[in-house]
Formats: structure tokens, sequence, C-alpha cells
């Protein structure tokens, strides 16, 4: 592949979003990255993966401004003060580790604000990935997304998925400032109920192809 391409790609939990983005890595050839960004976070800069475990899509209250990269030496340095062990701190983190992945060769970035985050970056396309809570509770079940849920009603899961959702959507409001899972924030939104997996990334291949390559 001579051009570099990112694809960036949010989702609604259970919607198959990171199923979507393997698939289209297979097809492209291109690694994917969901939670191995941030072992690579924590490679980086020297910090205790657990910190950004704690902190992966967290809904953070505080934030009261939107993104601005600082530099690299000077967030790690601080990083290593315990008073700034916070959300901002490790959001920028990210960010350099997902700018500098994406200056490396094409990607797939599954959340994390990616769209925004290489929203500068020639060659990324951004996609939201929708469906319905039927199918997003089956999903949940099948992959044990939130330990065993034998016994957990549909109405308490769908109640987890909306609250999962709020947390998802607060986070990228508060760093992006767009609104998460709206058409004006995406070049394309799919609704993986109708069309599947397979069928999700064969419009997003195609338009790549069209648009991109």
């Amino acid at each position: 592949m001579e051009k570099s391409i990112h694809i960036n790609i949010g989702r609604q939990i259970g919607a198959g979003g990171l199923d979507v983005a393997r698939e289209l890595g297979k097809r492209f050839g291109i690694k994917v990255y969901d939670k191995e960004l941030l072992a690579l976070a924590a490679k980086e800069s020297g910090l205790d993966h657990s910190v950004f475990v704690r902190e992966d899509e967290k809904d953070n209250l505080s934030l009261n401004t939107g993104f601005s990269l600082s530099s690299f030496t000077e967030v790690i340095t601080n990083a290593f003060k315990p008073s700034v062990y916070n959300s901002n701190t490790i959001f920028t983190i990210q960010s350099e580790v997902i700018r500098k992945l994406a200056s490396e060769g094409s990607t797939i970035f599954v959340g994390r604000c990616a769209d925004y985050i290489l929203r500068d970056v020639p060659g990324c396309f951004n996609v939201f990935i929708t469906a319905s809570m039927r199918d997003r509770i089956n999903r949940v079940r099948t992959v044990n997304k939130y330990g065993d849920s034998v016994g957990i009603s549909d109405e308490k899961l769908a109640d987890l998925l909306q609250k999962g959702d709020r947390k998802r959507a607060s986070y990228y409001g508060d760093y992006s400032f767009k609104t998460w899972g709206a058409a004006e924030s995406y070049d394309m939104c799919l609704n993986s109920s109708l069309l599947g997996i397979d069928g999700c990334a064969d419009l997003i291949e195609e338009t790549i192809k069209r648009r991109l390559l």
C-alpha cells in the first residue's frame, strides 16, 4: 500500500466496531489498535500499565478544555508526580502514541478519540458503528463483556450498555468538542444490525479505495 490510510472507528458498546476493525485489518493488511494502545502508552511513558487501564475511556466530569498537545517530554516529567496522574495527562500520552503510530504507516484505531487526535493527518477515514439494542445485548452475552452474564436480565444489560455509551459520549465530547455518534462527527455511520460485520467492512473498504487510494 503506497498511501497511508488511517481508519478511526467509534462504536456503541456491543455494536461490533472491533469486529469491523479486525475485518478491515485483514483486508488492508493494517494493524488494529484497541487495548494494545494502552500497553504501548505505558511502555512509551514508563508508567504502570494499570494507570492507563483505569483511565481507559473513563468519564471525567472535571474536564473543561479540549485537547491541546503538550510537549511529550514535559508530560512524562509531570506524569511521575502523583498530583498529575489525571485523565488529561493520560490522554495526552495516548495521543502522542497515536500520532507516532500514524506517522509510521497505515493504522486502524478503535475509539480513544483517534479521529480528533489525527484530525490534521491526511488519509483519515472516520466511522461510527451502531446496532439495535437486541443485537448489542446478544453480542455482549456472547463475548461475556460484563463478566458472567448468566442470570442478568436483558433490561439490566441494556441499562449497562446505555451507561457505558454515556461515558463514551462524555469522554469524546470533553476532548473533541464534537458529538459522539452524531453523523456530522464522522465520514460514515453504519448500522451493523442491518449490514452485518462484513457488510460494514465492504462499504468502508469500497469508499476508502475510491476516495483515499
